[in-house]
């Protein structure tokens, strides 16, 4: 659940449960936890990975025989006690009851730990929120780190849609006046609740309802999961999850050396006051925004080289992070899979591992020579493999709102990334790497970095009377430059493509 979508679980909470008894407290299954407050229905609270929620259910989810330890602890202490009020921290998803007399005079309720009894509240708890510029909200990558409430999720859909409605978007969230909440699956297939439409879903007026529709067929596959604990599902999901704690390690070792880039750039904008060959520990410089901050070098290198050893470390983390998002991506799948009560091939008696079925491309494609590849959010890109390819991609596969992509002032392949409709939001790096893509079969396959037009397919048409898979442009969206990596294209090909 995005802390946007909290944001208004809270505030519809504060008005239905605020004045009502706790009548008895359960925990139905791991990392998940029920309070019955009477008429309002069932709090249910699950802390799981990789999708938390919080919603209010008519209907009792189905406990075990015999209660936790911890289930009854909290029981014994919350039985009979009125809920006086709610304060919200939404940015870090969590919220707190305040209790009539009793011990601890606060329920505490958050989406990453379970729930805690507390005297008093964290100082921070609620405090005031910073909403920057739109611009800086759109281009600052890790600007979540700093301010929790603007979500990769939120900065994607700010990103795809139009400034105003970008504004309008910003603006209905500080106001908390948004009056449709979304229902669906995001581009992993996770049932999620969103400010904005998603796929294969509806739009309720109450954000409890909408995360009623999509969290509960969660909490439903995660209590067929646990019928069998001691299953070879169960077992297979234990080691799915240790494996995506391992890679996500890696992703976040990744991720901070691609931060490095910024300290290589602050460097590179101080050289020329600096002594180039003077070795030191810290620097204290000035950053973008003309704040002072401070950077850690290694000693053992002159300033210049630890300028070139930012960017080097950021190119290598780049490189690296496409190939662990693809397999995170893959085990995030194996994860829903195994929720479901499906064991994997080799697991079952009688069977061994073999290799995966190619997947197989949508029918209007299969007739046309073309590379396809999966993005590392999930998103299917096609390439033509010729002229004629590149004409029939563009005349009779890609619908118009799908984006196309080619490299600027120059031959190269059409690349075409599939939407599944037209407001579907494409993640940044999934841009990047069709951009790469299209880098790599053009004038620009030598190059590190190059220039790739992106536009909708509605906007790019063939000119009547030239060469197959020459075309003009209407209206270029913006203009790429991405990392010209040549181990993507292995990465990132589709099972059975040569």
């Amino acid at each position: 659940m995005d802390a946007s979508v909290f944001c208004f679980v809270a505030r519809e909470l504060a008005e239905r449960i605020v004045g009502m008894r706790v009548e008895k407290v359960f925990a139905p299954l791991p990392e998940t936890w029920t309070i019955d407050l009477g008429r309002p229905g069932y709090l249910v609270l699950c802390t799981a990975k990789p999708t938390p929620f919080l919603y209010l259910c008519s209907h009792k989810p189905e406990n075990p025989p015999n209660p936790s330890g911890r289930a009854m602890w909290l029981r014994k202490r919350l039985k009979g006690r009125r809920v006086l009020s709610l304060v919200s921290d939404w940015p870090l998803r969590r919220l707190a009851l305040e209790l009539s007399p009793g011990e601890g005079k606060w329920l505490i309720l958050d989406l990453a730990a379970d729930p805690l009894l507390a005297d008093m509240l964290p100082p921070e708890f609620g405090s005031e929120l910073v909403w920057p510029e739109l611009e800086r909200i759109k281009s600052e990558d890790g600007l979540w780190r700093e301010l929790p409430h603007l979500t990769p999720p939120l900065r994607h859909h700010l990103r795809s849609v139009s400034p105003g409605e970008a504004e309008s978007v910003l603006e209905n969230l500080k106001a908390g006046t948004v009056s449709t909440f979304y229902h669906g699956f995001d581009h992993l297939g996770r049932p999620q609740v969103r400010l904005w439409p998603l796929q294969d879903g509806g739009g309720c007026s109450s954000v409890l309802e909408a995360a009623q529709k999509a969290h509960g067929q969660t909490l439903a596959g995660l209590e067929r999961v646990h019928a069998g604990a001691d299953s070879a599902v169960a077992r297979n999901i234990r080691r799915i999850r240790r494996a995506l704690e391992r890679v996500q390690d890696d992703h976040n070792r990744l991720q901070g050396m691609i931060e490095k880039r910024r300290e290589g750039r602050i460097l590179q904008a101080h050289l020329h006051h600096l002594d180039k060959n003077v070795r030191v520990a810290v620097l204290r410089l000035e950053d973008e925004q003309g704040e002072e901050m401070e950077l850690r070098l290694d000693p053992g290198l002159t300033v210049r080289e630890n300028m070139e050893r930012f960017f080097v470390r950021a190119a290598k983390g780049e490189r690296g992070l496409g190939i662990v998002a693809a397999r995170i991506l893959a085990l995030q799948r194996e994860l829903d899979a195994a929720r479901q009560g499906v064991m994997p091939a080799e697991s079952l008696p009688g069977r061994s591992a073999k290799a995966p079925a190619p997947v197989v491309l949508p029918a209007k494609f299969r007739k046309i020579k073309v590379q396809a590849y999966r993005s590392s959010d999930g998103f299917l890109i096609v390439r033509g493999r010729s002229a004629q390819a590149n004409h029939q991609l563009l005349t009779q596969a890609a619908s118009p709102f799908d984006y196309w992509l080619h490299a600027q002032d120059g031959p190269g392949a059409h690349v075409i990334v599939k939407r599944d409709f037209p407001a579907q939001e494409v993640p940044e790096q999934t841009i990047q790497q069709a951009a790469a893509l299209a880098a790599l079969a053009s004038h620009l396959k030598m190059a590190d970095r190059g220039e790739v037009l992106l536009c909708l397919v509605k906007d790019v048409r063939p000119i009547k009377g030239a060469a197959l898979g020459m075309v003009g442009v209407d209206k270029v969206l913006r203009t790429v430059r991405p990392v010209i990596d040549p181990a993507l294209e292995e990465s990132l090909r589709l099972e059975g493509q040569r």
